[in-house]
């Protein structure tokens, strides 16, 4: 009822209708329907202050007046079904690609995608930031076997199809960055204690750190990237040191011996 200003009725227990006036009471300035207006006003501009914030980028990205437009909507198919504002974002993404202009289009266009990973991105750290994902297992040093290494539950993995870490840090950092054009990029975001950081990747420092993720051994993640993708067996050797110097360092591991809970996920 709130996002619906032309309502002029709920429904309480059993499906039972009531009117607006026995559930909103008039004032001797006000009838019961323009304090319900005040009110439902008051209530969209929250939930899209909300979003707003929320999705920072997008909102620069689409400008602010579309933003709004978008969130008007937004909020208006999927109303807020949770307690927490925190959620209140979880299903922009879906209603972004529901709405595209060519989402019935054979041939679709690029700004629709970029957007889209956008708001994808932005939603991810945010969740990541409010999750709990602190642990107590020691973390690895360089002396830690191999077999006792996995990701740490604070580590994301992201692979997108536009540069959208480069566009959503430009942005927080007051610049004015123009769109993108489409450039395969690959990225991990690590929280700790409560501060996240991004690590730009290329393309087989992500396939690997995904293998691990997903549970394989390094080893038996190494030779997987060779078999699968051709990667030279013996520069991965080589270069493994190396990356797992800057890796540890950046406490992408610990030292427990299981598999975390970490997500690699595909923006």
């Amino acid at each position: 009822m709130l996002l619906q200003p032309g309502y002029a009725a709920a429904k309480i227990g059993e499906g039972r209708s009531v009117s607006i006036e026995e559930v909103f009471k008039p004032s001797s300035r006000l009838p019961a329907r323009q304090h319900l207006a005040i009110y439902q006003q008051g209530y969209t501009a929250r939930l899209r202050d909300c979003l707003a914030k929320q999705f920072t980028a997008l909102e620069y990205a689409l400008s602010p007046d579309l933003f709004q437009a978008f969130a008007d909507e937004y909020l208006r198919k999927y109303p807020s079904e949770s307690y927490s504002l925190a959620n209140l974002g979880d299903r922009f993404m879906t209603y972004l690609e529901e709405s595209r202009p060519d989402r019935d289009e054979l041939i679709k266009e690029d700004w629709p995608d970029f957007m889209i990973e956008l708001a994808r991105f932005e939603w991810l750290i945010n969740h990541l930031f409010n999750a709990d994902v602190e642990h107590e297992d020691p973390m690895a040093t360089m002396t830690t076997p191999l077999e006792r290494l996995s990701l740490v539950p604070g580590i994301r993995l992201l692979a997108t199809k536009f540069p959208v870490r480069w566009f959503y840090q430009a942005v927080a950092k007051g610049e004015q960055p123009h769109l993108p054009e489409a450039q395969p990029s690959y990225c991990a975001i690590l929280r700790r204690d409560y501060k996240l950081t991004f690590f730009d990747l290329h393309p087989e420092q992500y396939l690997l750190l995904q293998a691990l993720a997903d549970g394989q051994g390094v080893p038996q993640a190494l030779r997987w990237l060779s078999e699968k993708y051709g990667y030279d067996a013996k520069g991965l050797a080589e270069i493994w040191p190396v990356w797992y110097a800057q890796w540890q360092r950046a406490g992408f591991f610990s030292g427990s011996g299981s598999v975390g809970t970490t997500d690699a996920e595909q923006v």
